[in-house]
């Protein structure tokens, strides 16, 4: 259903839905899976089939792909390389995506962010990482804060970090899996939502402690334009690690997403008896050939 329409990055504002459950997304290629990267300093993305998930922002030598490397709840998820802290990669579910110069962005609306009970995820950490060792993949919600996607300079994020709710100290466990769940207590910083970056939006001594209910009273017309998890981007060191299981209630209204990998195409019997003919054919060609 169009809910507007408008020009530049919104060139339609659609109200997208999914069905509630759990949902597969697969790797663009069979097994091993996908790794999308991008040497240039320019944000690239690849469209993931048509889920609505795209592999975006990457660019420095930072990748992204849903592979068999770290496996989860299956043969597949996504994994996240970084190599220094000028690179960056992202996974994201992004409505109705516009491609613009080879990234995506959102033209679409899941719904209105004070209908938000909550996002979840699994994610993971290498004990290979060199980054800080507070750093692992994020979750990110995606907004425009004024609720009209014709206006861009309001769009943005809320981000979730572990160590902002944890005390001094706090190190990311490695080589397993964490699972995350972000309620209206759950602390969250911001980027962009035209405040700048690290908002204090409730006047304590620290930017970061701003709670989900916090944020949606703060932000009462915003509207969710998606979901992100990512890495890099000032992570100074070496990054490897993994995501799996996004998920989201939106008035409640609740979806799960898995990543997998398809299996490797296996030769059938009648293809691999065609190769052997062929084969047998070939060497006894070969061996009837007159020697000049």
């Amino acid at each position: 259903m169009k809910v507007r329409s408008g020009i530049g990055l919104a060139v339609a504002g659609v109200l997208w839905s999914v069905s509630a459950g759990a949902m597969v997304v697969n790797a663009n290629v069979p097994a091993p899976g996908d790794a999308f990267t991008n040497a240039g300093p320019v944000n690239q993305g690849q469209a993931i089939g048509t889920s609505g998930w795209y592999y975006n922002n990457v660019r420095n030598g930072g990748t992204v792909g849903i592979n068999t490397a770290l496996p989860r709840d299956g043969n597949g998820s996504a994994r996240f390389d970084s190599l220094d802290g000028a690179d960056k990669a992202d996974i994201e579910f992004l409505p109705n995506a516009l491609n613009l110069g080879g990234n995506f962005v959102s033209a679409g609306v899941l719904g209105a962010f004070s209908q938000l009970g909550s996002m979840s995820y699994e994610w993971y950490r290498s004990a290979s990482s060199t980054t800080d060792a507070h750093l692992h993949p994020v979750l990110r919600v995606l907004l425009d804060a004024d609720g009209d996607l014709t206006t861009t300079g309001d769009r943005g994020g809320l981000v979730f970090e572990r160590v902002y709710i944890e005390a001094s100290g706090w190190t990311a466990p490695t080589n397993t899996w964490v699972s995350e769940t972000i309620t209206d207590s759950t602390y969250l910083w911001n980027f962009g939502l035209g405040l700048g970056f690290a908002a204090n939006i409730n006047s304590t001594a620290y930017a970061y402690d701003a709670t989900l209910a916090e944020w949606k009273a703060s932000l009462p017309n915003a509207v969710i334009i998606g979901f992100s998890s990512g890495v890099g981007s000032g992570w100074n060191g070496t990054f490897t690690g993994a995501v799996d299981n996004i998920a989201w209630n939106i008035a409640e209204q609740g979806v799960t997403y898995n990543f997998e990998v398809t299996a490797a195409a296996v030769p059938q019997p009648g293809s691999l008896a065609l190769l052997a003919a062929a084969m047998l054919g070939w060497i006894g060609a070969r061996r009837r050939r007159p020697v000049l």
